[in-house]
């Protein structure tokens, strides 16, 4: 009978320690393979901008060809068919100006694509603003900037008429 209540005390710190090894497990496998229990996200790096740049203006921009959410610095225009600007603005107002000047490798501007967004309209239109920023893309033909000179591009992106991003591209 002595023996008895000196291992069952044993047994329930091996039990207790052993639940405790395998939460610690099952935590550590369940992050290793993205469960969504501790998930960062997509992790971006550090982006540096120019001191003229209001970064700040805009949460996300990239560019990509297609409609894929893929950043792409390099664009074929034999197998690219457009470049796509990809931004979403932070705190969208009611009505703004949104402009992209793209300038060719020799720093001449090659063309604005200048667009106004309005709530009153976009309601209009059955377009529901999202509440995290509503994704806006500005688009050109790659093979139209081939055509004009390939090389590095440089396209600048304005809101209501501030700098919020400057980003080059190489067409070949």
């Amino acid at each position: 009978m002595t023996l008895f209540f000196k291992i069952n005390p044993l047994r329930r710190l091996f039990a207790s320690n052993f639940l405790i090894v395998v939460l610690a497990t099952l935590l550590v496998s369940c992050c290793a393979a993205g469960c969504g229990v501790i998930n960062p996200g997509k992790w971006k790096g550090i982006e540096r901008t120019a001191r003229d740049e209001k970064y700040y203006l805009v949460k996300d921009v990239f560019l990509t060809a297609g409609s894929a959410y893929t950043s792409k610095e390099i664009f074929d225009h034999n197998m690219n068919e457009a470049i796509n600007l990809f931004f979403t603005s932070v705190n969208e107002k009611n009505h703004y100006v949104t402009e992209t000047v793209w300038t060719d490798p020799s720093d001449q501007e090659y063309r604005k694509i200048r667009m106004t967004h309005d709530i009153q309209a976009e309601g209009k239109k059955d377009m529901q603003r999202q509440r995290a920023g509503t994704p806006r893309v500005h688009s050109i033909s790659t093979r139209e900037l081939f055509d004009h000179k390939p090389g590095l591009w440089k396209v600048s992106l304005y809101i209501d008429g501030e700098l919020a991003r400057r980003l080059t591209f190489t067409v070949r």
